[in-house]
């Protein structure tokens, strides 16, 4: 008996943004709800990726505004939840607290995890200076390579 076979190569990134999508909206409104129970946001929890207000775009229109500009495969799309859950795990022996994705950072995490998984999976990629003009933040190709560097290795 065959089961069902999945194949990521060719299921439409559509379908793949709207499950991501989902999943990042939970987890953002998860940690949300921790932030509200705590009274606030701990000041030594904050990192380059988070921004000083919410933004008003959606992960979903969001995903949807990169992926029109910066076109990638799914490949990409997996490999970000690979970094996130990677980046939230604690590094006691390189002194690398967990990170906390939230509303407030998942957006830069976003273009910053495309951007580099992009580079990494994909035969065609853009330069920093498009992911930043993409980014829809107040971002110059020198923030955000300063993003990628500064904290997104030590994570990975």
């Amino acid at each position: 008996m065959n089961s069902p076979q999945f194949d990521l190569a060719n299921h439409p990134v559509k379908d793949t943004i709207k499950l991501l999508t989902s999943l990042l909206e939970k987890i953002t409104s998860s940690n949300d709800r921790l932030h509200l129970n705590a009274g606030k946001l701990d000041p030594s929890s904050y990192t380059c990726f988070h921004a000083r207000s919410i933004p008003s775009i959606s992960i979903h229109a969001y995903f949807t505004r990169i992926l029109k500009y910066c076109p990638c495969a799914n490949e990409c799309l997996i490999a970000l939840l690979v970094y996130f859950d990677r980046m939230t795990q604690p590094k006691p022996s390189r002194h690398i607290p967990p990170l906390h994705i939230d509303s407030y950072s998942i957006h830069r995490l976003i273009i910053t995890g495309l951007m580099i998984s992009s580079k990494l999976y994909s035969d065609i990629f853009f330069t920093n200076t498009r992911y930043a003009k993409v980014s829809v933040f107040i971002m110059n190709c020198e923030a955000l390579t300063d993003l990628m560097h500064q904290r997104w290795v030590d994570y990975l």
